[in-house]
This record gives structure tokens, C-alpha cells and sequence, in this order.
């Protein structure tokens, strides 16, 4: 069982982005300027939180307890795992993960699937916690005593970055956002290029 299947742990996990308001409004606003236009779909869409704020419609989620919060925000949700989406080849404009790559059983067959469902010239926009940023390092000091992040697994920016290439996608840009310590961010941040000294990364590949 999921630590995500419990509704009580998707309270404290819907109250740590209203506690962190100004984390989840410098991830969005990273992930909204990478966004190409066009219908997307998340892949591991959690309770809606990302998807409405940048206007996906639709997502999956292997977590009910979390789906039933994103139907209440009005979303389409679908319950399956990200290697087994119910599309055809080629239904959508885009995909985007958000801080899902990192819980994924399996990263290379949910990032083929997404080629799969993702039209040619279509894009796919991954964003994740760096591993190597300081925020990572943060996270990946405390990850055993952690309630979401126990089971969880960290990536740098240049693994995922070799994901997606192998699972055929040619990546194009790399940003980042989240720099310092987290305890200290109170305002929104910019984003820049590159990755390492941003907590927060995303990466833009196309189809």
C-alpha cells in the first residue's frame, strides 16, 4: 500500500504546498514558461494541485485516495500507472510529470509510454527534485525518516536527462528554480538555465 492511498497523508500532503505557497508558485512558474501549447496530459497527477494551476484537464494516478481530490478540482482522472495509459498512439500535444519520476517502479516504460501517447513533434515537459542541488541533498539526508519520500528515489538532472534520450526523446532545455535552502524561500524565485544549484529542475524534450 501506497503512503499516498491514505487520506489522511493527502491532507498533509495538499497542506505542505498551502504552507510552501511560495515553493509552489516558483515551480509553477517554471513549469508554466516550458509548457508548449496544445492539450496535454499529467502522468502521476496526484490530487490536481499542478494540473489546474497550469490548466491540464487530464492526468492519471495510481493513488484513488489522491484522484478523488483532483475529480473535486473538475479533473479528468484516470486510475492506472504511468506504463499503461488508455490512449491511443499520438492523442496528445504534450505530457507533464511533476515530482513523479522520482516514485516511478518503472521510469524507462512509463517515459516510452509517454512517446508512445505523445504526438510527433510533441513534447514531454519531467519536473523533479535534483539530487544534487541543495534541497536534494536535504531531502536525501532525512529520506529514511521521511513520510512521502521514504521510498522514494533521487535523480540528478544529467540521469534524467539520459532517461529521456533513451527512451528517444531529444531533450532541448533545462531549467531551474529553488535556490538555497528551503526552509528559507518566502517569495517567489525566478527560474534560469542549467541545473545543480536549483532545487527544483524541469526538461523539456521533444517527440
Amino acid at each position: 500500500m501506497s503512503v499516498f492511498d491514505n487520506n489522511e497523508n493527502v491532507a498533509r500532503y495538499e497542506s505542505w504546498f498551502k504552507k510552501h505557497h511560495a515553493v509552489f508558485q516558483s515551480e509553477t512558474g517554471l513549469l508554466r514558461s516550458m509548457l508548449p501549447a496544445g492539450v496535454g496530459f499529467e502522468v502521476g497527477i496526484g490530487t490536481g494541485l499542478f494540473a489546474r494551476e497550469l490548466g491540464i484537464r487530464m492526468g492519471n494516478d495510481p493513488s484513488k485516495a489522491m484522484l478523488r481530490v483532483a475529480q473535486s478540482r473538475n479533473l479528468i482522472t484516470y486510475w492506472c500507472e504511468g506504463n499503461n495509459l488508455p490512449f491511443h498512439d499520438g492523442y496528445f500535444d504534450f505530457v507533464l510529470m511533476v515530482t513523479t519520476i522520482c516514485f516511478l517502479n518503472d521510469v524507462a516504460g512509463t517515459l516510452k509510454e509517454c512517446l508512445r501517447v505523445i504526438r510527433p513533434g510533441g513534447s514531454i515537459v519531467v519536473g523533479f527534485v535534483d539530487k544534487e542541488s541543495i534541497i536534494g541533498k536535504a531531502y536525501l539526508a532525512v529520506r529514511a525518516k521521511s513520510l512521502f519520500y521514504k521510498d522514494a528515489e533521487f535523480y540528478s538532472a544529467r540521469e534524467v536527462r539520459s532517461f529521456l534520450k533513451e527512451a528517444g526523446f531529444i531533450v532541448k532545455k533545462v531549467r531551474q528554480t529553488l535556490f538555497g535552502d528551503l526552509s528559507g524561500i518566502t517569495e517567489v524565485q525566478q527560474h534560469s538555465k542549467g541545473s545543480k544549484e536549483g532545487g527544483f529542475v524541469a526538461v523539456l524534450a521533444d517527440r
